[in-house]
């Protein structure tokens, strides 16, 4: 098999693995934080309090979408919602610990999840990936 033949067969494989993947990850965060409660929880947990105007155009959805979701994420007690202190106009939210506890419970699931999908690969094999895997992130850093 050619390189070029090879590499068409990794790409296949590649998006295969990464729809299943994110499927998986994204029913394991629907069952706690639907729609764009997950991405919001997640955007929070990534960059610490944001503006809710900041979270809309971050996840491409209107400032309206944003108060929906957050009312819901905070009538749970996952965030908190506050005024700027120099605007008062701005509102910023931010996750709760009650929010951090629970997504580091969905990063477990999801962690064991994987495990699970790669758990036949041996160690060197995992090594060997996560050195692809580095080297691809560099790649798309200097693009």
């Amino acid at each position: 098999m050619g390189r070029e033949s090879s590499f068409h067969e990794f790409e296949k494989l590649f998006w295969q693995l990464s729809r299943k993947m994110e499927h998986l990850w994204k029913d394991i965060y629907a069952k706690t934080f639907p729609g764009s409660q997950s991405r919001i929880m997640y955007l929070l947990e990534q960059s610490g309090p944001k503006k809710m105007s900041e979270l809309a155009g971050s996840l491409h959805i209107t400032a309206g979408a944003v108060t929906t979701a957050s009312n819901q994420l905070i009538e749970h007690g996952y965030i908190t919602r506050f005024r700027d202190k120099q605007d008062r106009r701005v509102v910023h939210l931010e996750l709760t610990e009650k929010g951090r506890t629970t997504l580091k419970a969905l990063q477990s699931e999801g962690r064991e999840m994987m495990r699970i999908v790669f758990g036949d690969i041996s160690d060197s094999d995992i090594k060997r990936l996560t050195t692809i895997f580095e080297q691809a992130s560099t790649n798309i850093e200097k693009m």
